[in-house]
């Protein structure tokens, strides 16, 4: 970005009264006290054992009514370790379990569709995972909720009949080994001199919902979904500093672009929809999209300025793409992984790369169809991925596997795999900012 460009937005931010704010994060003195969020709004209807109007001593979870197409999120972090897809009447109906840290499991059950999530991934906490429904056994649409630790049912510490609950709002009960507000300090992983170095911005977000963008500063600009806020972390003055834009934000994912203006552009899923995120001199602004997803968004900029982006929806990836004043989204019809990341290399659409079966995958667009092919790369379970454009033809690939970052690139015609010898886990997210550098590398941990 020109320096007058980017001189003329930040006096735009003060004149908004967006202050720039250091997130220190600090602990509450209870850090397990209400750890969980609510997974749904509505009526709770039965608890554990039922209600004592009409008793159910079979009944093992909460019964939140709501209306029928509601997304319900997770309710904290954790692996999906059951995912069942039954349009029946019997049973749970479509359901998912997540194992969460300190032995606690969650159950969600009587989905409306199949749920938003695969077996094996991971999932945040507000992280959109299916609707509310009736399938199974179920009269009406409700969210069937269990929550265990070590097999013992403990719902029944955080509900009463009769209740009324708000999605993403703090369940009222204690969860010991969980945190309740565990903030994430950004560390920027970069070659100085000839070596990888990890090294802290020293700002926090509460939230690992980030995304990063080159605007021309010499360093990548952060966008973060934390607080129930849109977050700009950039260095101003010499120094990392993390502006609040003042814009309501629950995102699950998001990607930021640089379309040439003074502010980044996002892609953010949000309540099962997809929004468009900008900002201008009258501050930052939000608009859907008109699409539903509840899955990871990638986006890229195209040769034309335009917006494009990848979703993994259901562990299948789309397109989605700009024309005729609307947005619009169609299936690859190709697998894809939690793991995954769009980047534009030419061309009419982006090309992706992501984990599959533990090895690493690039898919791209013919002019006829979509292709997958494996790279040949063994990935660790579990790892987090970026890519990237550093010309040369082929994509660039950074992964945080097992608290350790690796790079991956063609080398004389083959994909190679190098440790950087630095550490780095959760998500990550990197920028290239040209001159033939290597790129810069953000970990929210």
């Amino acid at each position: 970005m020109h320096p007058r460009v980017r001189r003329r937005f930040m006096e735009t931010l003060a004149v908004l009264g967006i202050i720039a704010t250091t997130l220190f994060g600090a602990s509450p003195a209870r850090a397990d006290y209400a750890a969980m969020m609510q997974p749904a709004s509505g009526r709770v209807t039965y608890v554990v054992g039922g209600c004592p109007s009409d008793p159910r001593p079979t009944h093992m979870g909460i019964d939140i009514a709501g209306p029928g197409g509601a997304p319900i999120v997770a309710a904290y972090d954790g692996v999906v370790t059951t995912r069942v897809v039954n349009f029946g009447t019997s049973g749970y109906g479509n359901h998912v379990l997540i194992t969460h840290a300190s032995g606690y499991t969650t159950l969600y059950a009587h989905m409306q569709q199949a749920p938003a999530v695969v077996l094996n991934q991971f999932v945040t906490k507000g992280q959109t995972i299916g609707l509310i429904g009736h399938t199974g056994n179920s009269f009406g649409d409700h969210l069937h909720f269990e929550l265990k630790r070590n097999g013992a049912n403990i719902a029944n510490q955080g509900y009463s009949c009769g209740q009324t609950v708000t999605r993403g709002h703090a369940i009222a009960m204690d969860f010991p080994g969980l945190q309740s507000n565990a903030t994430r300090t950004i560390h920027e992983t970069a070659v100085h001199g000839v070596a990888w170095k990890r090294m802290s911005t020293g700002q926090q977000i509460s939230s690992s919902v980030f995304t990063t963008v080159n605007m021309g500063t010499g360093w990548g600009d952060i966008l973060s979904s934390s607080g129930g806020y849109l977050w700009h972390t950039l260095v101003s003055g010499g120094r990392w500093v993390t502006l609040n834009s003042g814009l309501s934000l629950n995102a699950t994912s998001m990607s930021a672009v640089n379309v040439g203006q003074a502010s980044p552009q996002i892609l953010a899923v949000e309540d099962g929809r997809l929004m468009h995120i900008w900002g201008d001199s009258n501050g930052w602004h939000k608009g859907w999209t008109g699409i539903h997803t509840t899955g990871k968004v990638s986006a890229v900029v195209m040769a034309n300025n335009s917006i494009q982006a990848m979703i993994n929806q259901g562990g299948t990836l789309y397109q989605v793409w700009t024309g005729g004043g609307a947005w619009h989204i169609a299936s690859s019809g190709q697998p894809v992984g939690d793991a995954f990341e769009a980047v534009y290399m030419g061309g009419s659409a982006p090309q992706v790369m992501t984990v599959l079966n533990g090895q690493l995958h690039q898919i791209w667009a013919t002019s006829t169809e979509w292709v997958t092919m494996s790279t040949g790369i063994v990935i660790a379970p579990g790892a987090s991925l970026t890519a990237l454009n550093m010309g040369g033809g082929w994509p660039q690939v950074f992964t945080a596997e097992a608290g350790n970052l690796y790079q991956t690139a063609v080398m004389n015609g083959s994909w190679t795999r190098m440790a950087t010898g630095t550490q780095a886990s959760g998500p990550i997210d990197a920028v290239y900012l040209g001159g033939g550098e290597q790129p810069r590398v953000y970990a929210a941990e």
